[in-house]
């Protein structure tokens, strides 16, 4: 079965309308389609809706859902970002909006303790600003700025309890193995850490295609070892593209299964069905 919870349109940071996601989506044999913007965010930036076009965003979403409804099954949701003391509450805007579900994740790293927005490192932006902020933020210390993510994440998961989490070690994405080793102690227990808190809540974790396509990287996010982690503690797992163009929407899709089914998992596992490998 095929299906994609992660999408972004030109609503946020992706290329086409919404309802070009859902004509591609049908031509490419999927069951269904979720639409997951951006949240509007407290301060300008490039990627997220802005507040202004959460309605439109909103009602564009449910008529293709009506519209649609006898040729594929449409869920409207967003990718929150969780910026502890910037971020809105996750249950409240997703009852406000009515949405269907939502995606956790962290873009925007803060310092802990602070809650200036200077304080904030951008880990997925242009890769010249993902190290800036290492030296900046966290004076240097790399171990520092990756455990406050997998911490901020952590936390996401246990206050927030978004029903995905998005890409779980992007952090990874622009290190390339320059700053610091994945099989390190303490890299492992922080990964630890937030599956327990995953594992807990009931999350879902993502297998996101979108460093692999884009050729960013050569693994899907997260990575194998964490994927098998996720089978060992009997963490549901789901594939999503990321996709900012309609073509994305089955990108390495069917290789992302192979490799779970190779990994041990029997099926995946949207907020809404269950899918066989």
């Amino acid at each position: 079965m095929l299906y994609n919870f992660h999408t972004h349109s030109h609503y946020d940071d992706g290329k086409e309308p919404l309802e070009a996601y859902v004509v591609a989506a049908i031509e490419k044999g999927l069951s269904a389609l979720g639409f997951s913007g951006h949240q509007p965010l407290p301060f300008d930036n490039e990627w997220s809706l802005h507040p202004s076009a959460l309605p439109e965003y909103l009602a564009e979403a449910r008529r293709l859902k009506e519209q649609y409804k006898n040729e594929i099954n449409i869920y409207i949701g967003l990718e929150m970002d969780y910026i502890p003391g910037h971020s809105e509450d996750f249950a409240a805007l997703m009852k406000d909006a009515g949405l269907d579900y939502c995606i956790g994740s962290v873009h925007l790293v803060m310092k802990p303790g602070s809650t200036n927005r200077d304080h904030i490192w951008f880990i997925d932006g242009p890769r010249e600003g993902y190290f800036h902020g290492i030296q900046e933020i966290f004076n240097g210390n790399v171990r520092a700025a990756v455990e406050a993510y997998y911490e901020q994440q952590r936390q996401m998961v246990l206050t927030q309890k978004p029903h995905i989490i998005g890409h779980l070690d992007k952090v990874n994405m622009h290190n390339r193995g320059e700053l610091f080793k994945t099989t390190e102690a303490w890299y492992q227990e922080a990964i630890n850490h937030l599956l327990a808190a995953i594992q807990k809540t009931g999350t879902i974790v993502e297998a996101n295609t979108r460093g692999v396509y884009t050729g960013k990287t050569t693994d899907v996010f997260p990575a194998v070892d964490i994927l098998e982690k996720c089978h060992a503690h009997r963490i549901k797992v789901m594939v999503n593209t990321d996709a900012h163009h309609p073509q994305q929407l089955d990108q390495h899709f069917e290789e992302t299964k192979t490799l779970l089914k190779r990994l041990g998992f029997s099926k995946t596992v949207t907020p809404f069905f269950e899918s066989p490998l």
